[in-house]
């Protein structure tokens, strides 16, 4: 009988951990939906649907992979109707950059300071901030 207690007792404890890594390890949900990749098929125009955060560029750091592009934290504005309040956004090579001037840009273009629209492609994590993956970033002009 005591075996069969400390049995359970472990199954709950792998079910309570599995619940866990799958929760953890982000994948879209419907609270934080995955755009589909735009770098996949790249367009000659902006995405047509809104953002997954619109906001503002507070902190923009280097990654250390070896590839050397930037990681922004943006925080979506007072009033934003974007799907999350903050995000750690990773821009990969893959990555769309729109200039506010309309045209295809790269990472150059990013900084901090700067008020952006991101589409995310791939998971998100769920953490706080969300972590996710940039598909597209627009910078946006100033009003």
């Amino acid at each position: 009988m005591r075996h069969m207690s400390r049995a359970l007792a472990a199954l709950a404890v792998l079910a309570v951990l599995g619940a866990a890594v799958v929760t953890g390890c982000g994948g879209a949900t419907a609270a934080q939906p995955a755009s589909p990749s735009p770098s996949a098929q790249p367009s000659a125009s902006p995405p047509a649907g809104p953002a997954d955060i619109t906001g503002i560029v507070k902190d923009f750091s280097i990654s250390t992979a070896a590839d050397s592009l930037p990681v922004l934290l943006v925080v979506a504005a007072p009033g934003s109707t974007s799907s999350v309040d903050r995000a750690s956004v990773r821009v990969t090579k893959d990555t769309v950059v729109w200039t506010a001037q309309g045209t295809r840009g790269d990472a150059a273009d990013l900084a901090e300071g700067e008020q952006v629209g991101v589409w995310f492609s791939g998971p998100v994590a769920e953490s706080y901030p969300v972590q996710a993956t940039a598909g597209v970033v627009m910078v946006l002009p100033y009003d």
